[in-house]
C-alpha cells in the first residue's frame, strides 16, 4: 500500500493538483493522508475537497477546517486568518461542514499516527522545537507521527529524549528503522 501523505492544501486546487500528478507519475498511490487545513486561504476549498474525497482518504482536522465550521473560535487567528475563516465558511455546502465537522483530531494507520499540529495540542501547536517534540513523543503511541500546520518539511529524530530535526531532502528517500520520528511533508498551497 503506497500513500500519499498532504497537509495545509488551504485551497489551493492547483498545487494540489500539481502534487497528485507528480506522485501518479512516481509510481502512483492507493491512499491519502491528509494532515488537516485543506482549507482556508485559497480560493477552491470545495473543489480541495471534492477532489480528496475521490480517493480513499484518512484525513484530520486542522485549526482552518475546524474555524470553517466553526467548531473552533477566529479569535486567536491574525486578521488575515479569520477574514479568511469566515470566507471559506460561506462557500461550502451543507456536506462540506458535516464533512469537515465530523474529522477526528488524530487517526493511526499503523505505524504512523496522523495529526496536523501536535499530540499535546492537536490543532494549535506547532512542531518546531525540542519541547514540542519531546511533548509529542511521550504521548505517541506509535513509531512515527505525521504532522503539519508549519508548511515547513522536516524529520525529527526521538534522539533518546534530545530530539534533533533533519532537513527533509526532496526526492532523497529516508529509511524507517527503529528510530522514531516526528515527520512533517511540508504544505501544499
Amino acid at each position: 500500500m503506497r500513500a500519499l501523505i498532504v497537509s495545509d492544501i488551504h485551497g489551493n486546487l492547483e498545487a494540489l493538483q500539481s502534487v497528485m500528478a507528480d506522485a501518479e507519475s512516481r509510481a502512483g498511490f492507493d491512499e491519502v493522508w491528509c494532515l488537516g487545513d485543506t482549507v482556508g486561504y485559497g480560493p477552491d476549498p470545495a473543489a480541495c475537497l471534492d477532489l480528496l474525497r475521490g480517493y480513499s482518504l484518512h484525513m484530520v482536522a486542522g485549526n482552518h477546517d475546524y474555524a470553517a465550521v466553526g467548531k473552533m473560535s477566529v479569535e486567536t487567528f491574525n486578521h488575515a486568518a479569520a477574514t479568511a475563516a469566515r470566507w471559506t465558511a460561506s462557500q461550502l455546502d451543507a456536506a462540506d461542514f458535516d464533512f469537515l465537522s465530523a474529522l477526528p483530531l488524530t487517526i493511526d494507520r499503523e505505524p504512523f499516527t496522523l495529526v496536523h499540529g501536535s499530540l499535546r495540542s492537536e490543532t494549535l501547536e506547532y512542531v518546531l522545537d525540542e519541547e514540542s517534540a519531546r511533548a509529542t513523543f511521550r504521548l505517541l503511541d506509535t513509531p512515527y507521527c505525521l504532522v503539519g500546520h508549519s508548511h515547513l518539511p522536516f524529520i525529527c529524530e526521538e534522539n533518546s529524549g534530545s530530539p534533533r530535526f533533519l532537513e527533509f531532502a526532496e526526492d532523497q528517500p529516508y529509511p524507517l528503522s527503529e528510530q522514531r520520528l516526528i515527520i512533517n511533508p511540508g504544505g501544499v498551497g
